[in-house]
């Protein structure tokens, strides 16, 4: 089986996943950039990014690659390549599952036959690789206490003594927390493992480089890591050195959203930006802003705003300020042909129903609940962006 067919099954897979825990809305695939030494920048909401991405810009891959547009290289966390991976993603898997799962190890899929390159941060690493560097090593000292203090409430829990040395954590019931992430400056005696981690960092990204200069497509989250908060970046200035020594001819910024206030399956989103022709200098700020104008108008977003800053005491009140909140950021988003939830702009009637839908599930959550949170923040970062 060659790597696009393999790429496609894989696609396949994830379309079904995706499908069965969704309602997916897509806009803008016209606009995405299938020409070579291209960079796309999606930005990183939830772990369903990849999947959600694979299921809506796939086919459109799968076209061009049978017309000679190359592959996209996918520029993947590095702890995805790691022995246990599986064991430790998503966290909330069965303890017993993760003991079953610790041995696979998918890395090498990954990167022979999926063309996908690890992304490591110079600074940070894993706690399973600090462990499986020396496997006799005494904890003692060596950790962070926040993470000794998780190794040992886990022990505890699993009626095990306090795991003393490296090979004793280095177990599937310990392997969500295996993935946490160390600081370079919060860890002590494994010089060499850091200068061996930053050999590797910098190797894997002149592979990303060779690929954009070659002529290849890129993927990569340019924010460098999972923002559920809502907001749109700061982006990592590895973007900008990628385009730049890549000699990228565009990037093109990929939004990606959920509204999982919406009755039924979550609706989630992707939507395609202009395409950016690389500045120098302004690069970040131009992606930035490209990931914010794609930012699709959800039902979530109006609801979520309404109560977090209207706070409307009675049913009355809170259908009154719906109805204003959704005139206006529905004409808004017309105006500045923004994307939109196709069902906002079908009828007044229909869209007060959706947003009364929306808004009665954000009120059982609360104004402070995380995702009510996050959703107000999104609508404001599209529409205010700093």
């Amino acid at each position: 089986m060659d790597m696009v067919s393999l790429q496609q099954l894989v696609a396949m897979g994830m379309t079904g996943y995706v499908r069965a825990n969704f309602r997916v809305r897509t806009f803008g695939l016209d606009r995405l950039a299938l020409q070579p030494s291209t960079i796309i920048a999606p930005n990183h909401r939830s772990d369903n990014d990849v999947p959600l991405l694979a299921s809506a810009l796939v086919p459109r891959w799968s076209r061009a690659a049978g017309e000679g547009v190359p592959w996209p290289t996918f520029a993947a966390d590095d702890h995805a390549f790691f022995r246990g991976f599986l064991a430790g993603y998503p966290e909330s898997i069965p303890l017993g599952l993760r003991r079953a799962l610790w041995p696979v190890r998918v890395g090498g899929i990954l990167e022979r036959h999926l063309q996908c390159v690890p992304v490591r941060r110079p600074a940070q690493m894993r706690l399973v690789e600090l462990l499986r560097y020396d496997p006799q090593q005494v904890l003692d000292g060596q950790l962070p206490p926040d993470v000794r203090a998780a190794l040992a409430r886990r022990a505890q829990g699993l009626g095990r003594p306090v795991p003393a040395r490296a090979a004793e954590a280095l177990d599937g019931r310990y392997a969500d927390i295996l993935w946490t992430e160390l600081d370079r400056d919060h860890t002590t005696g494994v010089d060499e493992l850091w200068r061996a981690h930053l050999r590797s960092a910098v190797a894997d990204f002149r592979r990303l480089i060779a690929a954009v200069r070659e002529g290849g497509l890129v993927i990569i989250f340019p924010e460098g890591e999972l923002r559920t908060e809502g907001d749109i970046g700061p982006l990592a200035p590895g973007l900008a050195s990628l385009a730049r020594r890549g000699r990228a001819r565009q990037v093109q910024p990929v939004a990606i959203s959920y509204d999982p206030l919406t009755a039924g399956r979550p609706r989630a989103y992707v939507s395609v930006g202009a395409a950016v022709q690389p500045v120098a200098g302004r690069l970040i700020v131009q992606v930035t802003e490209g990931l914010r104008r794609a930012i699709p108008l959800t039902a979530g977003q109006i609801a979520a705003t309404v109560l977090r800053e209207s706070r409307p005491g009675t049913a009355t009140a809170a259908a009154t300020a719906l109805r204003h909140a959704g005139d206006e950021l529905t004409a808004r988003a017309e105006a500045e042909i923004r994307p939109a939830e196709p069902r906002l702009l079908r009828t007044r009637r229909e869209r007060e129903r959706l947003l009364g839908s929306a808004f009665r599930r954000a009120q059982r959550r609360g104004p402070d609940d995380p995702v009510v949170r996050s959703l107000a923040r999104e609508l404001a970062g599209a529409n205010h962006p700093s």
